[in-house]
C-alpha cells in the first residue's frame, strides 16, 4: 500500500511513519507540500499515486490563532479541503487528525464523536472548518481527534509538548503555576498512531476519538509527570482566568472513544502508563 503521510516530521507524524512502516511511504514536511496551495496539492497527490492519505499537519499555536486567524484557517480548513478535493479526484481514503478543542467543554463529562461541537477559540473554529470541508467533499474520510499530545519528537510548530516544557521548568527549582480548571485527555502519540494504522484497515470512515484512557487537569497532569520523574517541584494552582492566557479553552474537553471500542481497537492503556512509557524511552 502506497501512503502519504503530510506533516510527516511532526509531533504524530513521526509516528506515522513508524507505525506504517510495512507499506510504500511517502514522507511529506510543510517544506515539501504547502497544503494550503490547491495546485500544488493537485499536483502532488498525482505524482506519488498514494492508496491512501494521511494529514497530520496544522497550525497548532491556541494562542497565535488568535491573532493570527487567517493563517490559522488557511492551514486548518482551507488545507484539509484542498487535500479532500485531491484525494477525491483519484480516489484515495483521506484521515485528517483534528482535536478536542473542537468542543466548548461545559457537557460536563468526556465527549463522544456524536456530541455537538462548539469550539471557543480560533484554534478550534479552522479545526472544525476543516471537519466540515473534509466531510462535505469527499466521503472516503476519516477524522481523528486527539488530545494533549506527547511524543518523542517535538511538535514542529511548538517546538516541545506539555511533559518536555514541565521536565524543563521543573529543573529550574522554581514553584511552577499550573492551570487546575481544564481538563484534557493526554495521548501519547505512539498509542495514537497504532490505532490510526489499524482504523484504516476497516474502511470505516467517520469521526473517531483517539485519546489515552483516563483524564484530568493540567494541574494533576503536571504532578504526575514529576511524581513520576521523581522530581520535587511545588505546583500553584491558578485558574484558567488567572492564567491569563489569550486564547479562551475549554474547562473540561476529555474524550470518550466510543467508536474505536466498537470496532475493537480500544480503550487504550490509561495515561499515566503511557506517561511511564515515554519517561523510559526518552532516557533511552
Amino acid at each position: 500500500m502506497r501512503v502519504l503521510i503530510v506533516g510527516s516530521r511532526g509531533q504524530l507524524g513521526v509516528d506515522l511513519v513508524k507505525s506504517f512502516r510495512d507499506c510504500q511511504v511517502t514522507p511529506y514536511t510543510s517544506e515539501d507540500l504547502d497544503i494550503t496551495d490547491e495546485a500544488s496539492v493537485q499536483q502532488q497527490i498525482a505524482f506519488a499515486a498514494p492508496d491512501l492519505v494521511l494529514n497530520a499537519a496544522a497550525f497548532t499555536r491556541v494562542d497565535e490563532c488568535e491573532r493570527e486567524h487567517i493563517r490559522a484557517f488557511s492551514v486548518n480548513a482551507i488545507g484539509p479541503r484542498n487535500l479532500a478535493l485531491a484525494c477525491k479526484k483519484w480516489d484515495a481514503p483521506l484521515l485528517h487528525v483534528s482535536t478536542n478543542y473542537v468542543f466548548d467543554g461545559f457537557k460536563g463529562a468526556p465527549y463522544d464523536e456524536n456530541d455537538a461541537a462548539r469550539p471557543l477559540n480560533a484554534y478550534g473554529i479552522s479545526k472544525l472548518a476543516g471537519e466540515h470541508y473534509l466531510q462535505s467533499l469527499w466521503e472516503k474520510v476519516y477524522i481523528v481527534r486527539v488530545s494533549g499530545l506527547f511524543g518523542l519528537t517535538p511538535s514542529r510548530m511548538k517546538g516541545t509538548n506539555f511533559v518536555e516544557a514541565m521536565l524543563r521548568l521543573g529543573s529550574k527549582g522554581n514553584p511552577l503555576r499550573i492551570v487546575s480548571d481544564e481538563a484534557l485527555s493526554p495521548t501519547y502519540t505512539v498509542d495514537a498512531a497504532s490505532v490510526i494504522r489499524r482504523l484504516v484497515e476497516t474502511s470505516q470512515y467517520g469521526i473517531y476519538h483517539v485519546t489515552n484512557s483516563g483524564g484530568c487537569t493540567w494541574l494533576e497532569f503536571a504532578r504526575e509527570i514529576f511524581d513520576q520523574a521523581g522530581m520535587k517541584v511545588e505546583l500553584q494552582p491558578v485558574t484558567a482566568s488567572e492564567y491569563g492566557a489569550p486564547a479562551r479553552r475549554p474547562p473540561d474537553s476529555r474524550l470518550a472513544n466510543r467508536k474505536t471500542a466498537e470496532l475493537g481497537l480500544g480503550p487504550l492503556r490509561p495515561w499515566q502508563e503511557a506517561l511511564r512509557d515515554y519517561l523510559l524511552q526518552r532516557r533511552g
